[in-house]
């Protein structure tokens, strides 16, 4: 039988047991049904789960040929969350003028790309990207600490931006400007059970880059880009 995998452009987290999803393709986060939830879990475990119930998961495009591109096994999150670079005052700085006008144009195009486009494009967009403007940079102390002191130059200059805030086009604005100064960051998408609620965040290494660090401890992450 052709191994099968779970499709690319999903990726899950399990809460007290149950699985929450995220698929990227259809901008949506889902649940299966209790019955589909304990095949699919069955089958990732390489136990035996119901053919019918395999053939139910495939046809909705959740489990897809392992032997093609877009098979995809979701890795733990290793770099759980240990500070907060918006809870170090040290941190705390003015921009500059140029930081303010490329403050404002970051934000500006990525909520224009919010409006017009899926969020897959957007965030196939966001990896290249950065991978062109920081190829293979590792994250060391120096680093860290440049990190966290530009991602306080872009936090002083977001008030100036005339447009409301909002924690997916924040945090892609802010790995953006990063990137453009060599510096790699990642985007951590997290979700809560119950009730529901999903979140982002920008994060460098360990640290939360423009969340509290107790608010993004609330969240169990369900993909990072």
């Amino acid at each position: 039988m052709t191994q099968l995998e779970l499709h690319g452009d999903l990726s899950y987290c399990n809460i007290d047991g149950h699985l929450i999803f995220l698929d990227v393709q259809n901008d949506r986060y889902f649940r299966l049904t209790e019955r589909l939830e304990s095949a699919l879990i069955a089958y990732l475990d390489r136990v035996d789960s119901r053919d019918s119930d395999v053939r139910t998961l495939i046809e909705r495009k959740i489990l897809v040929d392992g032997s093609n591109d877009f098979g995809h096994i979701p890795t733990a999150f290793k770099n759980v969350p240990k500070r907060s670079a918006m809870e170090e005052a040290a941190r705390a700085r003015r921009a500059s003028v140029g930081e303010v006008l490329d403050t404002a144009a970051i934000v500006c195009s990525t909520q224009r790309q919010l409006k017009s486009c899926r969020l897959k494009k957007i965030l196939d967009g966001l990896a290249s990207r950065r991978a062109k403007l920081t190829p293979g940079l590792p994250t060391s102390s120096d680093s860290e600490s440049r990190a966290m002191d530009t991602a306080a130059a872009f936090r002083s200059a977001r008030p100036y931006v005339p447009i409301d805030t909002c924690c997916l086009l924040d945090s892609i604005a802010m790995i953006t400007f990063l990137a453009k100064r060599q510096l790699h960051a990642d985007l951590v998408f997290g979700v809560t059970a119950d009730p529901f609620s999903a979140h982002c965040w920008a994060q460098y290494g360990t640290t939360v880059l423009n969340d509290a660090l107790g608010h993004a401890l609330t969240y169990t992450p369900i993909r990072v880009i």
